[in-house]
């Protein structure tokens, strides 16, 4: 058998014996049912997420039927500009989470819903998921109807270097929301991990003898 069969070989053993990978969940509390555990809030330049809307007011927990399934523990967002001039730019904030992880593939999703209890709503909200502050997926809600729940899900699929990463959900709106006049949902938030697959060090001894057997045959031609 010539060098060259044989290293193809040794190669489609190794890719054959590589480890099985097994996915992993990368957030914390991302029904959160533990509040915001493991959830920082932030808001934009001149953005308010709270009930009551002022710069720099934090996310709340709230239940809430997301999903059109019944009633559960969700992120609840108000979310607008605090301060003005109003309908220039889109303002509010979100939470946001750090992990760790490997080199690999992650898959994102999570399940939202915008309401309010005012008719003439001009902007439901922007549903935003940002990865490392870059926007992965994003819906623009639009107008309102009173008492309607507008509901979606928001998804991504990535690969991941090893190391720190930060995920970010976001609402944001160009106007300013009165006290508990919107309400912007997130829940059943999850980043499901699945690392990069890794040869057996039976398969990597494989390898090395067979590289070694080539190296000799090598060796005896040129004697």
């Amino acid at each position: 058998m010539n060098r060259v069969g044989l290293v193809s070989i040794l190669a489609a053993a190794v890719t054959l014996a590589a480890a099985p990978a097994s996915a992993a969940e990368l957030l914390l509390n991302g029904d959160f049912s533990a509040g915001l555990d493991n959830w920082t809030s932030y808001t934009t330049e001149r953005g308010t997420i709270g009930d009551i809307p002022a710069l720099g007011s934090a996310a709340q927990t709230a239940t809430f039927d997301v999903t059109g399934t019944g009633a559960q523990t969700a992120l609840w967002l108000n979310a607008g500009d605090a301060v003005g001039p109003f309908g220039t730019s889109q303002q509010g904030g979100g939470v946001s989470q750090t992990f760790t992880s490997g080199a690999g593939t992650a898959t994102f999703s999570a399940d939202f819903a915008a309401w309010t209890r005012v008719s003439g709503a001009i902007a439901g909200g922007i549903f935003s998921v940002l990865l490392d502050g870059v926007v992965q997926d994003t819906f623009d809600v639009g107008a309102l109807a009173q008492l309607v729940t507008e509901r979606g899900v928001l998804e991504f699929t990535t690969d991941l270097t090893a190391g720190l990463h930060t995920l970010s959900l976001q609402v944001t709106r160009p106007y300013a929301p009165a006290r508990g006049v919107y309400a912007q949902y997130f829940t059943n938030v999850s980043l499901d991990f699945t690392p990069a697959a890794v040869p057996e060090p039976a398969a990597l001894a494989l390898f090395g003898l067979g590289v070694a057997g080539i190296a000799a045959m090598r060796r005896r031609r040129a004697a």
